[in-house]
């Protein structure tokens, strides 16, 4: 990440921001475990449309959603469906068996807040490429060297899959649409 850290200002400028495509998504990180003792991670993302992550629970980490453009449906075991638009912030806790979808019309941009960052964060670093422009990646699908990445770290980033993507809760069966 390029940025300026001074003994207690850390800044990030938007032309300077890394870019890594994780699961087909943009993902800038803004500030990292190590910028915040393992406080924190937070980062600008941008998912494709009808972009979602195979359904998985966290052991550590809550997974906190700031959206800033369009709108995410997200399931969470237990829970009725959530269609989350710009402008509301939605918390995952971890423990939580959950998945969400990026809309199929526009996609969405969000915050990604992880707390603590310690776990999740190693994931996302095992498992994005830096990214050739600054947008999801075109084209892109889950492949099975991607899936045995995510099967061979999600176990030392506390993170359990259990399913594919598309695959929801026990408790849910559609998509954003409905």
């Amino acid at each position: 990440m390029n940025a300026k850290t001074t003994e207690r200002v850390h800044l990030v400028r938007k032309e300077e921001r890394q870019s890594l495509w994780f699961l087909g998504d943009l993902v800038q990180p803004l500030a990292t475990g190590q910028q915040t003792r393992d406080g924190l991670y937070i980062a600008h993302y941008q998912a494709a449309p009808s972009s979602q992550p195979p359904l998985h629970e966290h052991d550590d980490d809550d997974e906190i959603f700031f959206i800033t453009q369009g709108r995410i449906a997200f399931w969470a075991e237990g829970e009725e469906k959530i269609i989350g638009t710009a402008g509301d912030f939605v918390i995952l806790p971890k423990g939580v068996a959950h998945t969400f979808q990026a809309s199929p019309e526009e996609g969405a941009t969000w915050l990604l807040i992880l707390s603590p960052s310690s776990s999740f964060e190693k994931v996302i670093n095992a498992v994005a490429t830096p990214a050739g422009y600054e947008a999801p990646e075109q084209g892109w699908q889950i492949d099975a060297a991607t899936v045995a990445t995510l099967e061979r770290v999600a176990p030392s980033g506390g993170v359990r899959l259990l399913g594919a993507p598309g695959d929801l809760p026990a408790s849910h069966q559609q998509g954003i649409q409905s």
